[in-house]
């Protein structure tokens, strides 16, 4: 198809005149298309350039319609970005309240932890405490420290050959068969023999044998008994 600038310019080398010049595409209405086409005083360029020409401006009208439909999704697309853009905003801003309360809910569940750690700790101390009352309470109570024993000692009253008197008798818990350690006077502390009783007189008396003495000691008046 030969372009509307080479048309023109073969017209005007041929010493034709337009008239009058070509309207706007756009706004005009069909009949006032068809009104408004060039004439040519040449009526076989006549013939041949007013379909050109009309084909041409219909194909300016369908790019035209093309131009405001494209216009049209544009300014949709717009719409959509802007739509978009207040979304994204608005997600943003979501995302930041919701980190603001991850770490909110953080600090507090920490805090509740530590508390809960506490509660725990005091817990199985004070259950620590009440178990060992518990096991007081049910142990049986401690047997009583047995009475301390009455120093028994004594002294020997009568040296016989075959017998020793002591001066402890049942008053002093002494039974037949019960040994004292024998030791001098003067040094207490030193054993010399051992004598075993054979009678109880009374109850400040009693006799006894000798069981074993030190070599080359006797026992005499005075000396120290002691039940073993």
């Amino acid at each position: 198809m030969r372009s509307i600038a080479r048309i023109l310019t073969a017209a005007f080398g041929l010493g034709l005149s337009l008239v009058p010049a070509l309207p706007a595409r756009a706004q005009q209405p069909a009949a006032q298309n068809q009104a408004a086409v060039p004439k040519f005083k040449d009526p076989a360029l006549q013939q041949y350039l007013v379909p050109e020409i009309t084909t041409i401006e219909e194909k300016l009208d369908k790019i035209g319609a093309r131009l405001d439909a494209v216009e049209g999704q544009l300014a949709k697309v717009k719409e959509q970005q802007q739509a978009l853009a207040a979304d994204i905003h608005a997600n943003q801003e979501q995302v930041k309240a919701t980190d603001t309360s991850v770490t909110s809910l953080r600090v507090s569940n920490q805090e509740d932890l530590l508390s809960l750690k506490t509660d725990v700790a005091r817990i199985r101390r004070d259950l620590g405490d009440l178990t060992d009352e518990v096991r007081k309470a049910a142990a049986p109570p401690p047997a009583p420290a047995p009475a301390a024993q009455p120093k028994v000692e004594g002294y020997i009253t009568q040296v016989l050959a075959n017998t020793i008197s002591i001066n402890l008798g049942s008053a002093a818990g002494v039974e037949v068969g019960m040994k004292f350690g024998v030791y001098k006077a003067a040094e207490p502390q030193t054993r010399i023999g051992t004598i075993e009783v054979i009678e109880v007189v009374d109850a400040n008396n009693s006799k006894a044998k000798v069981v074993a003495s030190n070599p080359n000691t006797k026992f005499q008046f005075s000396d120290i008994v002691r039940p073993y």
